[in-house]
């Protein structure tokens, strides 16, 4: 109350006569271990009293705001919650601190909460991809500095690196810089759909990422769920590296597989699996040697059908494999460790040739939902991507 009145004193113009005021209360100050009241020197052991024509210097104190970081926290399975916590300190001088504008939504986000898996312990940060500007460096780091505008993507075991957060701890071999044509709502969606459509094809897939001269047998690349936020990057690398794809969508979104570069395009509305199958080998025979499944379980195996059945081939079920699965013997199904991407510093170069595809505008980036309001609205837009029926599109969450 005492200071209320003090600064309606000030503020406001509320006038009181001397005499009614309280007589002043002795406090003590403990500035380098001195205390007016019980000391002979002042602060600045000068005499006690100044002498009226000397100029007396004000104390300066620098105070510092302290920065905190807010986080979206998984309290325990299904549970949210918000924290303020301290900001992040480097587990070595090879990471980066990274201030988040805006972050991708992906299926493993709410499918980790909501099956209790890729969470170490509770509380726990998720969230795979994001871009930003750089906030902090380790005293090791060359190849960016405060300010870069960046994105990455994250491994879910370093809870720091969760991306849903207002800053984001990440080795810097795993942060590259933002094409000068995107934007950071634009640029999250590289870390997890674009970076791992180019790994597959070029890493577990084994396709060579410089185009090779085209074959007089043609190569094909069976994609099941080409509509996908990651169909439509590998359709575009497959083709570009000289692979003939055929994408399985549904009719909404088969013109926009075409439009991306897919040879061939199986609408899959109204037919069964194996009749997918079938019309598959009747374009393709039995050239299929690559193949990406994108749905899940089930359809992993309907892409194994579709493949050769004299030819080695190598297979990426992206949306996992049953354990019962019977693989064919000439197949070599993949399990594809997007991990890989921060525990290898040479993985670096895949996200390198992405970066220099899309600056160069060799890649069309899908289109994308924004949703306005940080943190608060990471939790619905979570939910309307479990509703499914995105159309290609990917939900972005503009976090400044």
């Amino acid at each position: 109350m005492a200071f209320s009145k003090f600064l309606r004193f000030f503020v406001c113009g509320d006038k009181k006569d001397v005499g009614d005021l309280p007589p002043p209360t002795p406090i003590e100050f403990a500035i380098e271990g001195k205390n007016p009241e019980k000391s002979n020197d002042s602060f600045d052991s000068e005499p006690e009293f100044a002498k009226d024509d000397e100029e007396k210097t004000p104390l300066k104190v620098d105070v510092k705001p302290i920065r905190k970081n807010r986080v979206l926290v998984v309290a325990s399975k299904g549970t949210y919650g918000f924290s303020e916590e301290p900001f992040p300190e480097f587990a070595h001088d090879k990471e980066v601190v990274i201030s988040n504008h805006a972050t991708g939504l992906n299926p493993i986000d709410y499918k980790s909460v909501d099956y209790n898996f890729c969470l170490p312990e509770f509380p726990w940060v998720t969230g795979r991809e994001m871009a930003g500007v750089v906030e902090a460096v380790g005293s090791a780091v060359t190849d960016v500095k405060v300010g870069d505008h960046v994105w990455t993507s994250t491994y879910y075991r370093d809870r720091r690196a969760g991306c849903f957060q207002q800053y984001v701890t990440v080795p810097a071999h795993t942060v590259l810089p933002l094409p000068s044509n995107l934007s950071f709502d634009h640029a999250a969606c590289l870390g997890v759909a674009g970076l791992t459509a180019a790994m597959t094809l070029w890493r577990w897939l084994e396709v060579p990422i410089t185009p090779q001269p085209s074959s007089s047998e043609a190569e094909y690349l069976l994609l099941w769920g080409g509509s996908t936020v990651t169909g439509q990057f590998a359709i575009q690398i497959a083709t570009r590296c000289g692979l003939k794809v055929i994408a399985v969508t549904s009719s909404k979104t088969q013109f926009l597989a075409q439009s991306l570069g897919a040879h061939h395009v199986v609408a899959r509305d109204g037919k069964t699996e194996a009749e997918i199958v079938a019309e598959i080998r009747s374009i393709a025979g039995d050239n299929i040697i690559k193949a990406i499944d994108l749905v899940g379980t089930k359809t992993a195996n309907f892409c194994m059908e579709a493949m050769s059945t004299s030819k080695q081939g190598i297979f990426a079920p992206l949306a996992m494999i049953s354990s019962k699965a019977m693989i064919p013997t000439n197949i070599r199904a993949e399990a594809v460790e997007m991990k890989q991407f921060v525990l290898n510093e040479e993985s670096r170069m895949y996200a390198l040739e992405l970066n220099r595809l899309v600056e160069m505008g060799a890649i069309k980036l899908p289109d994308i939902h924004v949703l306005e309001g940080g943190l608060a609205v990471v939790t619905d837009g979570l939910e309307r991507l479990k509703g499914g029926d995105m159309a290609g599109k990917k939900m972005v969450v503009k976090m400044v």
